[in-house]
């Protein structure tokens, strides 16, 4: 049987072994080195130069490409070949006697061509079509070697001359021209140029060369096509970032993933964080609420710290910043910042050795992005945007105003009361109000982007403006972003070069009264599924119903309470750096820079009377200001040689300061005269409360360095150290230290794997390192402090200060320790490529508020104690399926983790995470030793009570009557009550994972990606309210199947008056598991003949639909839910949470 993970190996096999093309004029002169092989047991005492150049091909594994009439009848005495020495000086001593010289045109090519500067290379084949069949020779069955001016030319049509550039805009020798279709084809010279006899017009060019991207030009009524070819980022040359540097994907020694920015642009969000979901092994991201703006909760294998932050660091250009994630806010998620088409790269930094460079704040892992910048050569210009339209994924199942009105009827008669409605104003009040519809709308969402990048070789800038605005499917909520940015570049002189980067944005949020954002004074969404359906909107007076008179209940009316309460955010951030590098000598670089980010933000809330809370205090308003300022100073030396063919070394020595400070402050005042000014005049408040202000400060000085170096490009060495001293710990701990090694071997180098065609890259990797965390405490934790408190002087009341919380100089870093294991796989030439790590990560010292003895004088401190372990195993499977006219590529990503509480300071549980007037008030969530963060606590329930000798063999206060429901007495002695409650659920998910396809054909271009997760649970909270049965407010659907006297046989409760709140139990555990298409789209690029017509470089139209379809058995909103937030203590709760979108949008993006 196949296994679940074995399939999309097998599959992408299998499509690759029916789709694999025939060789090509293109690798006829770029063969692999595997193709061709030389084997001679004795040496002779004369060779040939053409068999001295492929002995050297085959001991360096390199591409060799020149005519062979070059080298006919050259010979060399059989000393002059070395191979065992420099590849570069070996074919200097073989070449320059004999008037030949070779150029270097890739990192494994090299082009032999005459001395004289006059000299061409290449081939130029007319057409076959006249050449007899018996004579004609396929190029394809030709070696490199052999003359490629072996065709008579006949029945020439038309010449087209040109030349092929790189990036750089430098000519590339030895590119393959090719006649599409066809095997005739030529070779570009030592300058890239090129020439070619072609039969007509309509004829089209394949231009391709190792490790650039092939590119296609029709000919048209031209005669000179010149052409630059990009180069192919999914090469082994691939550079990805890491701390501090970049390194080639080949001798990469990390665990570290690379995002597909190209796949991040597809998406339409308010936040980068979003878009990143299911894109990296080992990377659970939990959209926390579906707010315009909403916030998000991230975990880089697992989650390391109870009380501390959980969440990575992010380094955008150099700069490190951490998310508050507070509510569902955006001012302070720097990631609502940035526009994904600004993005040139995404590195997800995992393990320990690539983590511990950032020492002190790389515990939860480390996300590094970089923004475009420009490149030399012609000004490009592109304008992107798109616009759709948002709808609420599901509705909540819940009675319509004839069901409600029989249930209220229901609850009063079975306690003994008469019924509320009669049966004709039943009839009458037929559906009633949808709440749902009332508040939930088809929202559009919309961005612009222009941008223009280029230089010379001196200068290069990149500049982008954008606009992007959000409108929520809840009335009143949006969100709105300004953006722009500035990149430059400068070389002053060969030795000296600065530059900056900038980005500046506005955003203003408006957020609807959803997820708590706002305090437990009532939730849209909530009320929206609890206010009475026979209800209508407003009164005959217009003003808004919040009264049932037949049941004297008052409550928020759903839509005063989207409409008329106001919370708007503000915020304008500047970020971004200035740098000068100075080359001391050739391989020594220092790079100095100074980067700075601020943010000032304006929260204004006002509520009315037309909610109840504004009711009760004549109008409620609040304004809350802050200003925040965070500077960083980066030196850093940077040192790379190459001893010899094989000895790379790279070295890194830093120092860096960084130093941050806020001031806060906030002023509210009551009981307006109306509601017309809001927050605009809180001095027209009669009552007006204590106003607060606050200031915030921290620094870290910090030494850094690493150390890389390979040998043969086979063994790597990868060595860091950082030494991390913050203000925020105790005077004893102020410092603290974080290593880390890793090694790797590239098997496929060794001469051993030469023969071994399949494997086109094996690579095994081993890392261990120590790395800290000192966020989510606070900025003075380890100090003693003064707070206001009141007392009694002279008969009155006056307030003074005192000690509020106790010092600790020994308080320090929650301090983790990772080893990982991890393999690297390309087989077929890369056609495939697999990466695997397993990894085992443990946290000790974890910053903990325990209570300590009150003849202290305080009640709490916060101290290091506690393990947190984490262990798992992630995956990540890329595979061209299909190339040619039709191509097929999939990627796919998994990973497992299981986290456990190792130790709490020596007690073996504490609880956490309690919603007020739900459940009793008690607490939802426990953390005990053994057990996941994110455990749920709670009763067992066992059906319900059929009978009176039920209820009286068990004794429990909340059950009445037969129909109540009914728990298990777990410790067995006759009686329910908190004893009897358990663990019930667990939030982590035992699975997490994403599968991308994209499928393309002459122009048009598929991508479905999949996202999900398995295992996880979800304390639906929501039951709470909708299966309370109290007959007051709106129901679940489900209620319709409630107990009575004649329908026995269900799992729902009796109707009731009389009924205490409900326990936390299993009714209210749910299966959190999900699969959803996530992103769906079809995009056309227009054809070159079109674009040249036009006059313009691209065009790409395209339709998106966004959370298109979700399989989940899931009884809420959404599965993807987290009303705590970043909080590890209280995960997978769902209250009133904000609704995600499903998404529907148009697009287009040109260039110029």
């Amino acid at each position: 049987m196949i296994k679940p993970l074995q399939l999309p190996v097998l599959v992408a096999g299998i499509a690759w072994g029916l789709s694999i093309p025939g060789p090509s004029s293109a690798q006829l002169l770029a063969h692999h080195p595997f193709s061709q092989r030389t084997v001679e047991k004795q040496q002779p005492r004369i060779l040939s130069l053409r068999e001295a150049l492929m002995e050297l091909k085959k001991q360096h594994r390199i591409d060799l490409l020149f005519e062979e009439k070059l080298l006919e009848g050259i010979s060399i005495p059989a000393d002059q070949l070395n191979t065992k020495g420099s590849l570069e000086r070996s074919l200097l001593r073989l070449l320059q006697p004999v008037g030949l010289r070779y150029k270097k045109v890739g990192r494994d090519a090299y082009v032999i061509f005459p001395a004289k500067s006059g000299s061409k290379i290449g081939f130029d084949e007319s057409s076959s079509a006249s050449v007899p069949a018996a004579d004609r020779l396929e190029l394809s069955s030709l070696t490199p070697l052999q003359s490629l001016n072996t065709f008579a030319q006949q029945a020439v049509d038309k010449t087209i001359t040109g030349t092929v550039t790189s990036e750089t805009g430098e000519g590339l020798p030895g590119v393959s021209v090719v006649i599409q279709g066809t095997t005739r084809g030529t070779t570009t010279d030592a300058q890239g140029s090129y020439r070619i006899n072609v039969p007509n017009d309509e004829t089209t060019l394949v231009f391709s060369f190792v490790g650039y991207v092939s590119q296609e030009q029709i000919v048209r009524a031209r005669s000179i096509i010149n052409v630059q070819l990009a180069p192919d980022t999914k090469s082994l040359n691939e550079v990805v970032v890491v701390g501090y540097g970049q390194v080639k994907k080949s001798d990469l020694t990390g665990a570290v993933a690379s995002v597909p920015v190209e796949e991040i642009r597809k998406v339409a969000v308010t936040s980068l964080d979003q878009a990143l979901q299911g894109r990296a092994a080992g990377v659970q991201i939990t959209q926390n609420s579906g707010a315009p703006g909403g916030s998000t909760s991230i975990r880089i294998r697992g989650g390391n710290s109870i009380q501390g932050d959980n969440e990575p660091l992010y380094v955008i250009d150099g700069i490190p910043f951490k998310n508050d994630g507070a509510g569902s806010g955006s001012s302070f998620n720097v990631l609502s910042t940035l526009n994904p088409s600004d993005i040139e790269s995404i590195s997800v930094l995992k393990d320990a050795s690539s983590t511990a460079i950032y020492g002190s704040r790389g515990a939860n892992g480390v996300v590094i992005i970089t923004t475009k910048r420009g490149k030399a050569g012609k000004s490009t210009i592109s304008l992107e945007t798109y616009y759709g339209v948002q709808n609420v994924r599901r509705k909540y199942p819940v009675l319509n105003a004839r069901e409600y009105a029989q249930f209220v009827n229901d609850a009063n008669t079975n306690e003994g009361r008469p019924a509320v409605y009669t049966p004709a104003q039943i009839d009458a009040f037929g559906e009633g109000t949808d709440w749902q519809d009332e508040i939930f709308r088809q929202a559009p969402i919309q961005n612009y982007q222009l941008s223009i990048s280029g230089g010379d070789e001196k200068t290069q800038y990149a500049i982008s403006g954008g606009y992007f605005k959000q409108n929520g499917i809840v009335v009143n909520s949006d969100f709105d972003r300004y953006s722009l940015r500035v990149n430059l570049d400068r070389k002053l002189t060969n030795k000296i070069k600065i530059g900056n980067s900038l980005t500046v944005n506005r955003t203003v949020t408006n957020q609807s009264r959803t997820d708590g954002d706002l305090g437990s004074a009532g939730l849209v969404t909530m009320a929206a599924l609890q206010f009475p359906p026979i209800l209508p909107v407003r009164a005959a007076s217009g003003a808004y119903l919040m009264t049932d008179p037949a049941l004297t209940f008052t409550a928020d009316n759903p839509v005063a309470l989207a409409r008329d309460s106001k919370n708007r955010n503000t915020a304008y951030r500047v970020f971004g750096n200035v740098f000068g590098e100075y080359q001391i000598i050739p391989g020594l670089d220092l790079r100095i820079s100074l980067g700075m980010d601020g943010v000032l933000q304006k929260q204004d809330s006002y509520l009315p009377r037309s909610v109840s809370s504004g009711l009760a205090q004549g109008g409620s308003a609040g304004i809350y200001n802050s200003q925040a300022l965070t500077w960083l100073n980066e030196n850093l030396l940077t040192y790379t040689r190459s001893f010899g063919s094989d000895h790379n070394l790279t070295a890194l020595l830093g120092f860096t300061q960084q130093a941050s400070r806020i001031e806060t402050s906030r002023a509210q005042a009551r009981n307006f005269v109306n509601d017309n000014l809001g927050s605009s005049n809180l001095a027209s408040g009669s009552v007006p409360l204590t106003p607060e202000s606050g200031v915030g400060t921290w620094g870290l000085q910090s030494y850094l360095a690493r150390v890389n170096y390979g040998y043969k490009e086979r063994y790597l060495l990868t060595a860091s150290f950082r030494a991390d001293g913050s203000s925020r710990f105790g005077s004893n701990k102020r410092y603290g230290y974080f290593p880390s090694a890793a090694l790797a071997w590239r098997i496929s180098e060794e001469s051993f794997m030469k023969d071994v065609r399949v494997l086109s890259d094996l690579k095994v990797r081993a890392t261990y390192g120590m790395t800290g965390n000192q966020d989510g405490i606070g900025n003075y934790p380890a100090y003693s402090l003064l707070g206001t408190q009141n007392y009694v002087f002279g008969g009155t009341v006056s307030t003074g200060l005192g000690p509020n919380q106790i010092a600790n100089p020994d308080l320090s870093w929650e301090t983790t320790t990772q080893a990982d294991i991890g393999v690297d796989v390309g087989f077929l030439n890369d056609r495939i490529t697999l990466t695997a790590d397993a990894y085992l990560k443990r946290t000790r010292d974890l910053l903990l508020n325990v209570t300590i003895p009150s003849t202290s004088g305080y009640s709490s401190a916060i101290k290091n104690l506690g393990k947190v372990q984490n262990k798992g195993i992630e995956l990540s499977v890329s595979s061209r399926n299909i190339d040619g006219a039709f191509r097929w590529n999939t990627d796919i990503n998994f990973a497992l983790n299981r986290n456990k509480v190792l130790d709490i300071g020596g007690v073996s549980q504490i609880f956490a995470g309690s919603v007020a007037n739900i459940g009793q008030n008690i607490n939802s969530g426990i953390i005990r030793v053994g057990e996941p963060l994110g455990s749920f606590y709670g009763y067992v329930t066992n059906g319900l009570y059929q009978t009176t000798d039920e209820l009286a063999a068990l004794s429990d206060p909340q059950a009445r009557k037969p129909g109540d429901r009914r728990y298990l007495d777990l410790n067995g002695d006759k009686k329910i009550d908190d004893n009897d409650r358990a663990i019930i659920g667990r939030a982590q998910p035992k699975f997490i994972g994403g599968i991308s396809n994209t499928f393309a054909y002459k122009g048009f271009e598929l991508t479905a990606f999949f996202q999900g997760v398995y295992g996880n649970d979800i304390l639906n909270a929501n039951r709470f309210e909708l299966e309370y049965l109290n007959g007051t407010t709106n129901q679940d659907r489900d209620m319709l199947n409630r107990w009575t006297p004649t329908n026995t046989n269900t799992d729902i409760p009796r109707a009731s008056t009389v009924r205490p709140a409900n326990r936390i139990s299993t009714r209210q555990i749910e299966d959190g598991s999900y699969l959803r298409l996530k992103n769906l789209q079809l995009a056309y690029n227009l054809p070159n003949p079109v674009l040249q017509s036009l006059k313009i470089q691209s065009v790409r139209l395209y339709v998106t639909a966004q959370n298109f379809l979700t399989w989940t058995s899931y009884s809420g909103f959404d599965p993807e839910v987290n009303r705590f937030g970043q909080d590890s203590r209280s995960q997978g709760f769902d209250y009133a949470s904000y609704p995600a979108a499903k998404t529907l949008l148009f697009g287009l993006n040109v260039g110029f």
